[in-house]
């Protein structure tokens, strides 16, 4: 069975001229071309952990093991990632036979027999490996694999080890997130939204960035490769933080691969703790490219079910959280750029979802992402904008609708038959909230700025409460007493709120 991810050509591509097979250091290599599109075998729910993957280890390989400069060639690369691994090639292969050898992000197993380290062979296929135990996302469907091939077991091995959380006793996850159930999210700029181009961007960000991160790691001798250790599950072969690279490769689980009849077969053990010791008050907080940190908590970024929201995305683009170091302009950064939001939300003993959004943002704007005060004039005006969305909803079509719903009789309502016209509302102002407000960045005047963004909410407004009109099943004996009350408290409230400005916005954004 080919299992090297150096020499043998594991993974299928699609590449700008076509299909090809490729071995890692190739991948490295063709990813800094910007020539791959697509990996075939790679999931939705993958996708992060994998880029992610990809650019620390070829960060590491630039800084720790080719002085600084990116590889011309794959061969090169190979003899970075070599040297990264201390010169052991079996740190680059799926199956070690030699338990006491590293294998590809599976540490040594000290005891020598998988039945001595209480190891069980009950992982039967890659689609039980991963991070995605279930979902009620209909985005996130798990593609159940019969007939796995290595890069199948590869795309899981480096989603569990690498994203994984707490998933009961023995079964620890990664230090990169602020708690057990919490999930490592990625957000990231970029010039353009190819693998390749997010890929050169990020690695120059990383590598720029690299010699600066003294505070928590050992930027010159810490771990890289954090599965070439041994790793016997106990709590005092815990590897310190401080001994780490910056971009050091975790795994949380302790893994293992035979071949049985040209098959692979997956085995694993519990732990009884973390395979990075850090203080628990760090609570995610390890200087992660792509993750943010809530400045006022404390504690790094866990997405809600909710999913990247504009509320959500304003508060760490504006101020209330620190931005990751892939979230900030990098010198390198010319014309308009791209906004990548990813992560996969996981609840207690489930999956809540893979949410992922794309927002661009016009060459103006960023431009003005280093000026400070600019910066802080745009935050403020997001701010207010989204409480007055806010106020639009609470204020206006809630009570609206509620009056419709009963039927202009002062009686009790039901609020979540209300919610479905406040969630309309609501996803348009989402699907738009960004066009308008960089809009408002490039207006002469910015009071005309406003004027637009207040008429376009009181568009949408009108436009659901229209639809509630229309749809609300409505006794003919007191139709009009309800129309005509409910018409009176969206109209008086919704001037108080808008200041009177008229629906002359188009029903879609601004074109950024």
């Amino acid at each position: 069975m080919k299992n090297s991810l150096l020499e043998d050509r594991l993974f299928q591509v699609q590449t700008r001229q076509g299909s090809s097979s490729m071995a890692l250091p190739e991948v490295l290599s063709a990813l800094y071309e910007d020539e791959i599109i697509s990996f075939d075998a790679l999931q939705a729910h993958q996708e992060q952990a994998w880029y992610s993957f990809l650019v620390q280890l070829a960060a590491m390989a630039v800084v720790r093991a080719n002085d600084g400069t990116i590889p011309d060639t794959a061969e090169e690369w190979r003899g970075a990632l070599l040297t990264l691994a201390d010169g052991n090639e079996n740190a680059w292969r799926l199956v070690v036979p030699d338990l006491e050898e590293p294998a590809f992000l599976q540490p040594p197993v000290p005891e020598g027999s998988l039945d001595d380290a209480n190891f069980k062979s009950d992982i039967p296929s890659p689609s039980n490996l991963d991070v995605l135990v279930t979902s009620k996302n209909h985005d996130v469907k798990q593609q159940r694999i019969s007939h796995p091939d290595p890069e199948h077991w590869i795309y899981a091995l480096v989603t569990l080890q690498t994203m994984e959380g707490y998933m009961g006793r023995g079964n620890y996850g990664i230090v990169r997130i602020n708690s057990g159930y919490g999930s490592r999210p990625f957000l990231g700029l970029s010039p353009e939204l190819s693998f390749g181009a997010r890929f050169l961007r990020d690695l120059n960000v990383l590598v720029d960035q690299h010699d600066d991160l003294t505070t928590l790691y050992d930027i010159e001798d810490g771990h890289t490769l954090i599965w070439t250790v041994p790793w016997n599950g106990e709590k005092s072969s815990a590897l310190p933080l401080r001994k780490c690279d910056p971009y050091f490769v975790e795994v949380c689980r302790r893994i293992r691969f035979t071949e049985e009849g040209g098959d692979i077969v997956c085995w694993r053990a519990t732990s009884k703790g973390q395979r990075i010791d850090a203080p628990s008050s760090l609570n995610g907080r390890t200087e992660d490219p792509w993750t943010p940190v809530d400045s006022e908590e404390e504690k790094s970024l866990t997405l809600s079910g909710e999913g990247f929201t504009y509320e959500k995305l304003q508060e760490i683009v504006f101020g209330e959280y620190v931005r990751p170091a892939s979230l900030q302009r990098h010198n390198g950064d010319d014309g308009a750029m791209y906004l990548t939001a990813r992560a996969m939300v996981r609840g207690q003993g489930k999956t809540e979802g893979l949410h992922h959004r794309i927002i661009p943002i016009p060459e103006e704007v960023y431009g003005l992402f280093p000026d400070k005060e600019t910066m802080d004039e745009l935050a403020d005006r997001a701010k207010q904008r989204v409480k007055l969305v806010s106020k639009v909803e609470s204020n206006v079509l809630r009570p609206a609708v509620a009056a419709l719903l009963s039927a202009g009789e002062d009686e009790d309502v039901d609020w979540e038959q209300v919610q479905p016209w406040i969630d309309a509302f609501d996803d348009t102002v989402d699907d738009h909230f960004f066009d308008y407000l960089w809009a408002s960045v490039e207006a002469e005047d910015e009071a005309e700025a406003e004027h637009e963004w207040e008429a376009f909410l009181r568009n949408e407004a009108e436009q659901q409460f229209d639809e509630a009109q229309d749809s609300v099943p409505l006794p003919n004996i007191r139709r009009w007493e309800a129309l005509s009350a409910a018409r009176s408290v969206f109209h008086s409230r919704i001037d108080d709120v808008l200041d009177g400005a008229s629906s002359t916005a188009p029903s879609t954004a601004p074109i950024a």
